[in-house]
């Protein structure tokens, strides 16, 4: 493991305890090939200034349907705290995503479709559609990467979320892939945009 690895993966475990009152999210990402299959898992934890207030559950497969097209099926448990109480969502979701490798930037373009399932309020569908770029070239054994991620509720015809991603992929070490990237998250509420995340994520894919 290199020093850039290491150094990295000290932030990932450290972080969350000398973080408090800033806005961050700790992410392990899985993802194992097995019979032409991609089985994926995830699990997000998320803190703010009033500690940690969101984390989710999400497993699934994915799998290709052509040489630059790929879908995947997958299901999330997601609990947000709400006056001190972790509330429930139950989101299964579809997507369909195209990859384009040019020269210097590899795109990928990603539409998905959530079914959101919520405790005392009526279940509603919603789209996410996301463009990102990576870079196909390393500066300091890292690759920068950036994207944004349009949310679309069905129900209200409305566009009321936007999230934008800016970081680095470092090289895959012995514990698998370390990931930083800055994340900020933009609601419509009462027809206002308004900040919900601002913060960093740290993030290892095994």
């Amino acid at each position: 493991m290199s020093k850039i690895q290491k150094y990295i993966l000290s932030i990932l475990l450290l972080f969350p305890l000398f973080g408090q009152g800033l806005d961050h999210s700790e992410k392990v990402a899985i993802k194992r090939k097995t019979f032409g299959l991609n089985i994926l898992g995830e699990i997000d934890y998320r803190t703010n200034k009033t500690g940690s207030f969101y984390r989710h559950y999400d497993f699934g497969i994915s799998f290709p349907i052509a040489n630059t097209w790929s879908v995947a099926i997958q299901y999330r448990n997601i609990f947000t705290k709400k006056d001190g109480e972790w509330i429930l969502e139950k989101r299964p979701h579809a997507q369909i995503q195209k990859t384009i490798d040019t020269d210097p930037i590899k795109w990928s373009i990603k539409s998905r479709q959530e079914y959101r399932i919520r405790n005392g309020r009526d279940d509603a569908l919603r789209n996410r559609f996301r463009i990102k770029g990576k870079s196909n070239k390393s500066f300091f054994n890292a690759k920068p990467h950036f994207g944004n991620e349009f949310f679309y509720d069905m129900e209200k015809k409305s566009y009321n979320k936007n999230r934008f991603t800016f970081g680095f992929d470092f090289k895959k070490g012995k514990l698998g892939i370390p990931t930083i990237y800055y994340k900020y998250d933009i609601s419509l509420s009462d027809d206002k945009w308004v900040p919900s995340f601002s913060g960093l994520t740290f993030q290892l894919t095994l």
